[in-house]
């Protein structure tokens, strides 16, 4: 027979509610990082002064001007008992529970402090809500919508309670109360939901980002498999033919020669058929993977001439050499991406690209100015991928911008010994 775990259905409501008015009342101190905060000290500091000066500005307004006057303190000792209030809005700006806290005590306990010839000390005069708006604002703004709705029982429990027994409060109408506590917390709640939102977004915007990535990657390596693929498998079959066709074009061969060649040939036409399986997975789920002769170093010309005839300002240096075919063709498909690159995101722009031999290295440099005209923006896939294919020669590659707000796109990709200019 089966029995109900009371524990894995969770607290039940009246002990959620109460851990919530636990948490808003003492356990939490509320966020030390409130949404507010820009993180850039300065303006961080004009925000703690503008909080700051408004908060004594009131304070010493109503010592002054209505304790003072009104003969319920003398202006300096009232201005003492009112300091705790810009503490409790100062303190609200870094730890919202907290100060939400202290001016929520200090308002209740100040007609006990303030009292005057039989005058009323009401708890909720209008400079009393100057300070207590702005702190239930950023509580509000500040913490979860379940505090939220903690927060605005409370203090409108309190101020409909307090006229009930405070010595010098009167008689408090609903309707105050219920906008000076609720519209505050309205406010703070529906600017702490956007915030949150916006942020969900963002984070919610790279997380994509991210995925997008990755399967660009995977998509690119997929395609360098392809092209490695084509080159080998040609090479593949040129050895095995030639060994194939030996006996017969150098005849007469020696019996042991023969069986060698003839072994060599079964060899590369197995390995030619393990590449062409292990391509197949690759190829599985894309019907549309190139079949034409793959591109090379001595292509390049063919290429940028028929970017320039596209209406790109594009002038090239490119060195006729001969290089190993996959070499050249990493070339060809950093060169066509990074020019590929500048017209998208410099539209306009002069484009130059230089292909030479540098020592032992084969050299790509691909540079653009300032585009005419705004770009599009791109996830930096394209960079990943010319990268991607200069580590497999185990070469380097640079990306960045330049001083006059061009781009410079630069590869060096190992020749080794045996390259004929």
């Amino acid at each position: 027979m089966l029995t109900a775990n009371p524990e894995a259905a969770g607290p039940g409501p009246v002990a959620a509610a109460g851990r919530a008015v636990a948490e808003v009342l003492w356990t939490s101190p509320g966020p030390t990082d409130p949404p507010w905060r820009t993180h850039v000290r300065r303006l961080d500091r004009w925000l703690l002064v503008v909080v700051g000066g408004y908060a004594l500005v009131v304070a010493v307004a109503t010592a002054g001007g209505v304790l003072n006057d009104s003969g319920r303190a003398n202006g300096g000792v009232a201005f003492l008992l009112l300091l705790p209030l810009p503490v409790a809005v100062v303190l609200a700006l870094y730890r919202p529970l907290d100060g939400w806290r202290l001016s929520t005590v200090w308002l209740v306990a100040t007609p006990f402090l303030v009292q005057g010839d039989g005058g009323d000390a009401a708890l909720l005069e209008p400079w009393q809500w100057c300070f207590w708006c702005p702190v239930l604002l950023a509580a509000a703004w500040a913490v979860p919508p379940r505090d939220t709705v903690v927060v605005g029982a409370l203090s409108f429990l309190v101020v409909l309670t307090l006229p009930g027994w405070s010595p010098w409060t009167p008689p408090l109408t609903f309707m105050p109360a219920l906008l000076g506590v609720g519209v505050p917390l309205v406010v703070g709640a529906s600017l702490g939901a956007r915030q949150r939102a916006s942020r969900n977004l963002v984070e919610e915007q790279v997380r994509a980002a991210e995925t997008q990535a990755a399967r660009g990657a995977l998509a690119e390596r997929a395609r360098i498999a392809r092209e490695m693929h084509d080159v080998v498998a040609h090479h593949l079959s040129l050895i095995a033919v030639r060994c194939e066709t030996a006996p017969y074009r150098l005849a007469p061969l020696q019996e042991p020669a023969v069986g060698e060649l003839t072994e060599i040939a079964g060899t590369a036409r197995e390995a030619l058929t393990e590449l062409q399986r292990l391509l197949g997975v690759l190829r599985s789920d894309d019907q549309s993977a190139e079949r034409a002769p793959q591109p090379g170093l001595g292509t390049l010309p063919g290429l940028l001439a028929d970017v320039r005839a596209a209406g790109t300002d594009v002038t090239w240096d490119v060195e006729p050499l001969v290089v190993p075919d996959l070499v050249g063709l990493t070339a060809y498909r950093v060169v066509q991406q990074a020019v590929a690159n500048a017209a998208q995101h410099a539209p306009g722009s002069a484009v130059r690209v230089r292909v030479v031999r540098e020592s032992d290295d084969l050299l790509l440099e691909v540079t653009n100015g300032p585009g005419a005209a705004p770009g599009r923006s791109g996830a930096g896939l394209g960079l990943q991928g010319m990268r991607e294919r200069v580590e497999v020669h185990a070469g380097r590659l640079e990306a960045g911008p330049l001083p006059d707000g061009g781009f410079r796109v630069a590869a060096r990709l190992p020749l080794g010994a045996g390259v004929d200019r």
